[in-house]
């Protein structure tokens, strides 16, 4: 709920009572009564032209005077959205006339916010703006050009402020890293005796990922077949702490072999991986 009435009781009841009579007879016959001497003044006194327009605006006032206005609107599936950015997106007036507020142009409004994937806005009789969205789910934290961003899995930016909130997403880096962000996170998640231990992963050269390690390692991973370089790295990791603070970087776009870079410059290891 974002608006909160005010004491409106007699308003209210007069509202709830032409519910009532709107079910049964529908909204025209309710107001047609009221609306027809003003048509009928309209059409003596040549207001043909406007006489459509002028018509509606009565509808509306009539309408409005039973009851029937924007006393609050409900929103259901925010999580991530402010509501001062539903309420500026949805552009609507309280007490505004709840027959006059165009839903199509509202939910236009909120579709300009990145947040949101869907969105259905309804009215509530009497005097109800009822919003349902389907926000988008944050993926990752992406960084490009010394600028952090949400992304979602599709790689979509979903915010660039108060990224602090989302710290504990990954983070990945390169200008196409969210066209890829998808493809990562899918085989860090099916490795999850690594994946805790990542601080980034970084596209290089447009072709392929380098991860970086919390302690300080990194690790190249190959253009093709990374699952099941992964996979090996991991089952290493498990039998001999391949990745420990020895280790500068290992190298595993050599099928078969990792290549490991010792911490101290004193050469290159290679070191063969085993089948099965």
């Amino acid at each position: 709920m974002f608006w909160k009435k005010r004491d409106k009781s007699g308003s209210r009841r007069n509202a709830k009572v032409w519910v009532l009579r709107l079910k049964k007879f529908g909204i025209a016959a309710a107001v047609l009564v009221a609306v027809m001497s003003s048509c009928i003044y309209a059409w003596k006194n040549g207001i043909v032209a406007s006489f459509g327009a002028f018509v509606h605006e009565q509808t509306l006032a009539v309408t409005a005077a039973a009851g029937f206005r924007v006393g609050e609107v409900l929103v259901t599936g925010r999580k991530h959205i402010s509501q001062e950015d539903i309420l500026t997106r949805l552009n609507i007036e309280e007490d505004a006339p709840i027959f006059g507020v165009s839903l199509i142009e509202a939910r236009d409004g909120l579709s300009e916010i990145p947040w949101i994937e869907n969105a259905s806005i309804s009215r509530r009789l009497p005097d109800k703006i009822v919003v349902s969205i389907t926000e988008r789910v944050p993926a990752a934290l992406w960084q490009y050009q010394k600028k952090i961003s949400v992304i979602d899995e599709n790689g979509l930016t979903l915010t660039s402020s108060s990224v602090e909130t989302y710290k504990n997403l990954p983070l990945v880096v390169g200008e196409d890293a969210p066209e890829h962000v998808t493809e990562i996170i899918s085989l860090l998640k099916a490795e999850i005796k690594i994946a805790p231990d990542v601080a980034s992963a970084v596209r290089v050269g447009g072709r392929r990922w380098d991860l970086h390690m919390k302690n300080g390692v990194t690790i190249r991973l190959p253009e093709e077949n990374v699952e099941l370089a992964l996979s090996r790295l991991a089952e290493a990791q498990e039998k001999s702490g391949i990745m420990n603070d020895k280790v500068t970087a290992i190298d595993l776009r050599i099928p078969e072999k990792f290549v490991i870079l010792p911490a101290v410059k004193s050469g290159t290891a290679v070191t063969e991986m085993k089948k099965g």
